[in-house]
């Protein structure tokens, strides 16, 4: 059994997207629930979390009325802006859907180069979630780990979940700056990693590219903290999501025991996210 925990849907003719662009034909298209439905039938999926794909309270709004006519999304991750003057009011809003489970920042958030009042909105805006028990998603780059755990470190109850390994450069091998955030991270006891978005930053079905990635992460983290997510449809660049699941298995080591290896498929992601069954 799986739970998918980092899945996205979108319609480009919503128009708040941004980063979509017609150039990439692959990816500019409807991406919804029941194009994805027989795949999670086929491998055993059970729930999933929609994370955001846009900035906006409109496209949270979007997710989670997909959630009502789609149960087997379990909770959805909003996109907002915590330095806009509507965050609270908006969040407010949106945290009264008990499938909402929380938001993604991104590395740009906590770099040290903004002012003290925005560095002030951030860590208001962290508290926030820490007392509405919501989860924060983090979609970082390896230099920007260093700066994301200063503020964390502030909040060590806060629940947050580093996107896609913290997004390492796997091609290339490098670890030497991601190794150092991913080790000052993994102290903060409620601060987890999602194995997703591997078979894209590998550039296709490579699990001799990922191994030593996980493997300092199991080192680090244990199986108690880190979860599978498929990041699909982002995924489809590189793959199907068979091919997402086969590369998932693959980098899981022979010496995990049956039930770790069950707690990363599924398990903890109802720890991390308040997953409705």
């Amino acid at each position: 059994m799986y739970i998918d925990s980092h899945v996205h849907f979108w319609k480009p003719s919503r128009g708040d997207y941004g980063w979509l662009k017609p150039e990439n034909e692959l990816l500019y298209q409807d991406y919804l629930p029941e194009q994805l439905l027989p795949e999670l039938d086929a491998f055993g999926v059970k729930g999933l979390v929609a994370i955001q794909a846009a900035v906006s309270s409109e496209e949270a709004a979007f997710l989670l009325e997909l959630a009502q006519t789609w149960p087997i999304i379990s909770g959805v991750g909003g996109g907002l802006d915590p330095f806009a003057d509507l965050f609270h009011e908006e969040l407010e809003s949106l945290k009264a859907n008990p499938r909402f489970t929380g938001i993604r920042l991104g590395g740009s958030a906590f770099r040290s180069v903004r002012s003290e009042t925005d560095q002030n909105k951030l860590r208001l805006a962290l508290t926030t979630l820490l007392e509405a028990d919501l989860t924060l998603d983090l979609l970082v780059q390896p230099d920007d780990l260093s700066d994301v755990a200063s503020y964390l470190e502030e909040l060590p109850l806060l629940k947050a979940v580093v996107n896609h390994l913290g997004c390492p450069n796997i091609r290339e091998q490098r670890m030497e700056t991601w190794q150092t955030g991913m080790e000052r991270l993994s102290h903060l006891p409620c601060v987890a990693v999602k194995l997703s978005g591997m078979i894209t930053m590998a550039g296709g079905f490579h699990p001799e590219r990922l191994r030593p990635y996980i493997d300092h992460l199991l080192q680090l983290f244990g199986s108690d903290r880190l979860l599978f997510g498929s990041d699909w449809p982002v995924a489809l660049q590189a793959g199907g999501y068979m091919d997402v699941i086969n590369l998932f298995e693959a980098v899981l080591p022979d010496h995990l025991a049956e039930e770790e290896k069950g707690m990363i498929r599924a398990g903890n992601a109802s720890r991390f996210y308040p997953i409705l069954t």
